[in-house]
């Protein structure tokens, strides 16, 4: 069943066999595989259920719904927007459904004792089954011009997967599925879980893991109002394991708030990002960019994973509906008028960072968390050479100038070289950077005096509790980890049934 947990007399009491925390791919797939195994599971979610029929394609209304402070996250400096999911379902309800293993280059450098190379490629082959993953059929006319530059230049790239099935290319997937098309955690994982006797209790938020005697007896939770995003009362979950599937900052907050012992130190302070920067390139025909597919080929020419590897940029199209692209652009009154009048023949593309940054999650009050995330000049670095690489490519695909936000923004002609034109440096809050990957916050690894956890989401130091969403990455991964963390999720719900 699922239950409104405004709804229930408080404070309430509920027993489980296992509470997971967070409803995400990592958190749903867990619930679902440890139900299958014969757990009384209750999966725990912050935000809402939003039925498809509630998903009206207005962003006003969607991003408020969807994403955590409304999508208006930021790291502690405000120079990283952090796009985060809520919900039943988490970020699968609103993400692009781009799906991509991780590279085996970065998983065999991780040598996890529970995760070889085999038992990865297991749990990939069993999800794609599950999610229906696919070679997206067709290009729009926005992915068309990232391919036009990519051949243009004889730069390398292809066309991207996902996880839809009866999509009708409406474009508005960052807002919800209207359509039901998207094959998300809500639609694939949780009936799983309902179909073996598990429950979903919505709008609970984890405050703390409880604990004693070194081992975890339960959680406590507070029931939040939607409208106020205020705690109604206390729900408690009387529980011998805990499963934490909070996202990778939502995790590791919780983790420290509960005061979960961790001797290496390691738990909120290996944060990666994957940060990403964008430039705008103005077309003389019409794009019309927020129609069809909105991802659904890629740049790969400089995406290098080795340890010493110079570049490190991911390049995809990235388009924003109205109000969003709007807060982006440079300019003021009637300049910035002047670009928003052009939006029916803007293409925007984006580079995404494998990046080596270290940031830092620590919990802000009880419903909060803090994300402190400055990138290392190295990485800094790479963040403008793939911004010059995103207008190269839409200078060589046809754009009769690039608009490269910024202070000061930049503005580029098909005479200009785009790595001769931007700065060498950038300070924080100069370029836009929007992070929408956030992982590797609990980095898992076998040895208990290195990491908080092991290989099977198993944590070291506190019997009964366990770790399923994308902070068990060890280092970043360089590329969507929407697959990757439904992966993990089900490699956790069978080790956690396994456990006894």
């Amino acid at each position: 069943m699922i239950y409104d947990a405004a709804r229930l007399p408080l404070p309430a009491r509920v027993r489980a066999d296992l509470c997971v925390i967070g409803s995400g791919p990592g958190g749903a797939t867990a619930a679902a595989a440890a139900a299958e195994a014969g757990l009384d599971v209750v999966l725990l979610e912050a935000g809402p259920l939003v039925t498809t029929g509630e998903m009206n394609q207005r962003e006003e209304e969607m991003f408020p719904l969807l994403y955590w402070a409304a999508g208006g996250r930021t790291t502690v400096d405000r120079a990283v927007h952090v796009h985060q999911g809520r919900g039943v379902g988490g970020s699968s309800l609103h993400n692009i459904n781009l799906c991509k293993r991780i590279p085996p280059e970065v998983r065999a450098s991780w040598k996890l004792e529970h995760l070889p190379p085999a038992t990865w490629d297991a749990l990939y082959d069993e999800i794609e089954v599950a999610l229906s993953v696919s070679r997206i059929p067709s290009l729009n006319r926005h992915n068309e011009l990232l391919k036009r530059g990519c051949e243009a230049l004889g730069w390398a790239g292809g066309p991207l997967h996902h996880n839809r099935t009866g999509c009708v290319a409406s474009g508005f997937c960052e807002v919800g599925c209207s359509f039901d098309a998207k094959n998300n955690a809500l639609k694939v994982m949780v009936p799983r879980l309902l179909s073996r006797g598990g429950d979903v209790i919505t709008h609970c938020q984890a405050l703390r893991v409880l604990h004693a005697g070194g081992r975890v007896t339960g959680v406590e939770a507070a029931v939040i109002d939607e409208a106020t995003r205020r705690p109604l009362g206390l729900v408690e979950i009387e529980a011998p394991r805990v499963c934490v599937a909070a996202s990778a900052t939502g995790t590791p907050a919780l983790l420290i708030r509960s005061e979960v012992p961790d001797p290496s130190g390691t738990t909120g302070r290996t944060l990666r990002l994957h940060p990403g920067v964008a430039c705008a390139g103005d077309f003389d025909e019409p794009v019309n960019a927020w129609l069809g597919i909105p991802q659904s080929w890629e740049c790969t020419q400089w995406l290098d994973f080795a340890e010493t590897a110079e570049h490190r940029s991911w390049i995809i199209p990235a388009f924003a509906h109205p109000m969003g692209l709007a807060t982006m652009i440079p300019g003021h009154g009637a300049a910035h008028r002047e670009i928003m009048s052009r939006y029916a023949h803007l293409a925007v593309f984006s580079a995404m960072l494998h990046d080596r940054t270290a940031g830092v999650v620590t919990p802000a009050g009880d419903l909060d968390v803090a994300i402190d995330y400055r990138p290392s000049a190295e990485d800094r670095r790479e963040l403008l050479f793939g911004l010059a690489a995103c207008a190269r490519l839409l200078l060589a695909a046809g754009a009769r100038r690039v608009y490269v936000p910024g202070a000061p923004a930049v503005v580029l002609g098909p005479g200009d070289d785009p790595f001769a034109k931007l700065p060498a440096d950038f300070a924080a809050g100069d370029i836009d950077l929007t992070a929408v990957h956030p992982m590797s916050s609990v980095a898992m690894g076998d040895d208990p005096r290195t990491a908080a956890v092991d290989s099977r989401g198993r944590h070291h130091h506190l019997a009964g509790l366990w770790v399923a969403d994308g902070s068990l990455f060890p280092t970043s991964i360089g590329v969507p980890p929407q697959i990757s963390i439904y992966a993990l999720g089900l490699h956790v719900g069978r080790a956690i049934a396994a456990a006894g």
